[in-house]
């Protein structure tokens, strides 16, 4: 939990103030910069207007910002009188539906605004009790697909997940006030291997609940053409073999980061895995694709795969080459739903068809 020598209130002065002036300037100049957007689109041949979804896109974000501040004080401040009457409840159950709520709108104008739909396995179950969540990373939308999985789509009793994060996403108000209060970690830099980070998750891991999900990317970062060349050259640098193998194999992924991955299953020895993987979505990660793919013409197809505690193995090094075969699996798969759609710039090539995952289809 956050201690006194790192609470971040300089911080959130500045980003709620931000969050809090940006709405009105955005809605007064419209009148402005919606014409703009209009005409830079139509000047490239975006009939579809990204730019403009985009721009509504995030003015709708920053008005979801504004209501989750309010709502994060009149929540703070009932904790507040419920600790001085001594009846504070152990579990912040107000906060996490605020939080399912949250995501759950911003993908319903998502998919308004920009026409990002999810296809899912029928029904969408997981395991009953608590499990470690590896996800591909691919753009922000992904980002929050768990999440809404996992808590925006159960109603009334929101399972509790808890995430691993880049520490940057502090700067946004929301992610950074309801983040800490629910209990997720912020790391200090992708894919930090440190003793002080690895202990810390596996503390977080320790004090969640036994039907908690613990969410983490083990990539670390989009896999973008960029990063893939700029990480397997840094692999091969330092001379690591079979990283490098890796990274040649693997056609859309990074390499999972295993210390944070096994950091939290250390923490809940007892925890089954599910892998999360999703196709529609690449190309999406930098400013320039997105406003390629907008409106998006498929929908995102989303698959899991659940793992079962007593079938992987315990050794440290063997756990780490399962976590790699399961990235594999991913990246077959992945070829394989993708070559099932239409081939547009950003999307991808055809391939073969991948061997079955280990575990049981979610």
């Amino acid at each position: 939990m956050p201690t006194s020598r790192n609470r971040p209130y300089g911080r959130r002065l500045v980003t709620v103030l931000a969050v809090l002036v940006l709405l009105p300037l955005a809605l007064a100049a419209a009148p402005l910069w919606v014409p703009v957007a209009v005409v830079v689109d139509l000047a490239q041949g975006l009939r579809r207007l990204p730019s403009v979804r985009l721009g509504a896109m995030a003015v709708v974000y920053l008005a979801h910002e504004w209501i989750c501040l309010a709502l994060a004080l009149g929540l703070t401040v009932r904790d507040a009188v419920f600790t001085a009457l001594g009846n504070r409840p152990d579990e912040p159950t107000g906060w996490r539906r605020v939080e399912g709520w949250w995501i759950s709108s911003l993908l319903v104008w998502a998919r308004r605004l920009l026409a990002i739909r999810f296809e899912l396995p029928r029904p969408p179950t997981f395991p009953d009790g608590g499990f470690v969540l590896f996800s591909r990373h691919a753009s922000m939308a992904d980002a929050v697909l768990p999440v809404w999985l996992l808590a925006g789509l159960q109603g009334r009793r929101p399972r509790a997940v808890h995430y691993v994060l880049k520490r940057e996403l502090r700067f946004d108000p929301t992610l950074d006030i309801y983040g800490r209060r629910l209990d997720n970690h912020f790391i200090s830099r992708r894919g930090a291997d440190s003793d002080a980070e690895t202990a810390s998750l596996n503390a977080m891991a320790r004090r969640v609940r036994p039907s908690a999900a613990l969410v983490i990317f083990p990539e670390g970062t989009y896999a973008t053409p960029g990063r893939r060349r700029r990480i397997r050259g840094s692999l091969e640098r330092r001379g690591s073999a079979e990283l490098v193998q890796l990274a040649d194999e693997l056609r859309h992924l990074l390499p999972p980061k295993p210390a944070g991955a096994l950091a939290l299953l250390a923490g809940q020895p007892s925890f089954d895995v599910v892998v999360l993987g999703h196709v529609g979505l690449e190309g999406v990660s930098e400013l320039r694709g997105l406003r390629r793919r907008l409106p998006l013409a498929e929908p995102v197809t989303v698959r899991w795969w659940h793992h079962r505690r007593a079938d992987l193995p315990t050794g440290e090094a063997e756990l780490i080459a399962w976590l790699n075969d399961r990235w594999r699996t991913l990246d077959r798969w992945i070829d394989s739903a993708g070559s099932t759609r239409p081939v547009r710039g950003g999307d991808i090539p055809a391939a073969g068809s991948p061997r079955d995952g280990t575990g049981d289809h979610g």
